[in-house]
């Protein structure tokens, strides 16, 4: 197993696995928000000091990712909670149906918070939802904390750490 920060010569094969396993496990078509983000996959790599993508690579396929950019306030029902300077965001953390409770996602997400660490975030904020399998239990898992549940039909629930 080969995790590391995805090069550019890696992006459409990273962006491939992410609409694949992203329509598996949403039961909604995806947004308009989230196609864009895997068509300019490429913009996550234009403040290389503060954004990575991060993905393991087992015999040369992409078997899951994670990813850290700045956190930029646009959920409302968090407004003022973060200072925005500090505060990162993870996302896109997948791993291959298959391969899921092997210890993948947790290696990943250490490169990530080690990342964090090195871009002098303080704050980590993610998202997820109920209905994904084992999403919140899992960052649980890592020692994230619930900020706000969301009962509405996304059943997001939100979680922060300290870095």
């Amino acid at each position: 197993m080969d995790i590391h920060e995805v090069r550019q010569k890696e992006i459409e094969a990273v962006s491939a696995f992410l609409h694949k396993t992203m329509t598996e496990v949403y039961p909604f078509p995806l947004s308009l928000a989230s196609l864009r983000d895997l068509s300019e996959m490429e913009n996550l790599f234009l403040i290389p000091s503060r954004t990575t993508m991060i993905a393991a690579f087992l015999d040369g396929e992409v078997v899951g990712t994670i990813a850290v950019r700045p956190y930029d306030g646009r959920i409302t029902l968090l407004d003022k909670r973060y200072h925005l300077a500090t505060t990162c965001e993870i996302i896109k953390c997948y791993v291959k149906q298959d391969l899921r409770q092997q210890g993948i996602g947790s290696r990943l997400f250490q490169q990530a918070r080690s990342f964090c660490k090195k871009a002098a975030y303080s704050m980590m904020y993610l998202h997820t939802h109920r209905f994904l399998p084992g999403g919140l239990s899992f960052w649980e898992k890592q020692g994230f904390s619930l900020i706000v549940d969301e009962q509405g039909d996304l059943e997001t629930v939100h979680l922060e750490q300290k870095v």
